[in-house]
């Protein structure tokens, strides 16, 4: 039976502690931890990809019209990986919840109570704006594809994307949004998270961890699409950026991987599920499919990359791009099943993080 919280000043039920019991030790699971992994990787595949339009580069090769449209072909991928990787996450979120029907009232019950210091209600609105911002990006890009019926439908609103011309500088405020509210996207879990009562969460480092897991996942998947890229050099261009950018989200995600354990190992309440991520119930997994596999294995694959043609050796890059996914979602699910082993005797949401009443089975 889901919990439904009465009107402000919120109360919340204490049933347990300081051992979660065990029928609740996989309430958040592998739904949570894909939810946030999604959330990350299209979030930031949008911040990428509009930061990088800040220079479009037009290659001469093949002629302007060309290029423009093989540079279109790519871009509108990346937009769409995007969009595809927000609904999932969104729907993994909804699917978590106790009542998955009435999942839409955290937006009008965080406005009617004016709940707006909640990370849950901010979240959900920025991912809602970045996905209008994806749709927008998606159909500029279109309409500079080859000519269809659907593409010549944005061609008029589109060109001034590429083309210089009145409202060019425009785009520039598109970019910036773009790369605003998909840090903001990706970063949001993190906040919650680090906003709660359970140990293993309460790390400042996981507010970082979560936005530079979610940028090594999305380079990683805009490096697999560079090979949509027909132009050899364009591809070229790309490919070299976006490994570039994976390889140093890749060192950023396992340094702060190292210092959001390590904090948690020196604290009370966290050292029991660091213990159990490291050496104990997980550790197999976690060393296995984290640290060899997502993160160690594909680094060397990227710095090989980078030392010869990557024309002659395409074959890494799908390696790459399913090693690193593997290793940010195994991430996220050990950040979040690990945290049930022990944490105070409070309520999982410390006041301002309430949980709203799309349902839950916390507090039951």
């Amino acid at each position: 039976m889901g919990l439904t919280p009465p009107p402000p000043p919120f109360q919340y039920p204490v049933s347990w502690g300081p051992d979660m019991p065990p029928d609740h030790q996989a309430i958040w699971g592998a739904k949570v931890a894909l939810a946030y992994f999604f959330i990350g990787l299209g979030s930031m595949l949008a911040a990428i990809t509009a930061a990088n339009d800040v220079r479009v580069s037009v290659p001469a090769t093949g002629g302007v019209t060309e290029s423009i449209r093989d540079i279109a072909r790519f871009k509108f991928s990346v937009g769409v990986a995007s969009l595809i990787a927000l609904i999932l996450g969104l729907g993994f979120l909804v699917l978590d919840a106790g009542k998955p029907s009435t999942a839409w009232q955290i937006i009008t019950y965080g406005l009617q109570y004016g709940r707006w210091e909640s990370w849950m209600f901010l979240g959900t609105i920025f991912l809602i704006v970045l996905f209008i911002l994806d749709i927008a990006y998606s159909a500029i890009w279109l309409g500079n594809m080859r000519p269809n019926f659907l593409s010549m439908l944005f061609n008029k609103i589109s060109s001034w994307y590429v083309v210089k011309g009145k409202m060019y500088s425009m785009r520039y405020f598109l970019i910036g949004i773009m790369i605003i509210f998909g840090i903001l996207g990706a970063s949001y879990g993190g906040v919650l998270f680090s906003q709660t009562n359970i140990g293993l969460w309460r790390n400042p480092t996981i507010i970082l961890l979560f936005p530079v897991s979610g940028l090594s996942s999305a380079a990683a998947t805009g490096l697999l699409l560079t090979l949509i890229i027909k132009d050899p050099s364009i591809r070229d261009t790309n490919l070299l950026l976006w490994s570039k950018i994976d390889l140093y989200a890749e060192a950023s995600e396992a340094t702060l991987t190292a210092l959001f354990l390590y904090i948690g190992y020196i604290s009370t309440y966290a050292s029991e599920s660091v213990y159990q991520v490291l050496f104990g119930r997980y550790s197999i997994y976690f060393w296995v499919l984290v640290v060899t596999l997502g993160i160690a294995i594909p680094m060397l694959l990227e710095l090989a990359l980078h030392k010869v043609n990557p024309r002659y050796h395409k074959y890494i890059i799908p390696i790459v791009t399913v090693l690193v996914l593997i290793g940010a979602a195994s991430l996220r699910y050990y950040v979040v099943i690990a945290s049930a082993y022990f944490y105070p005797p409070l309520s999982p949401f410390s006041p301002t993080q309430m949980q709203f009443p799309w349902g839950t089975y916390w507090g039951e």
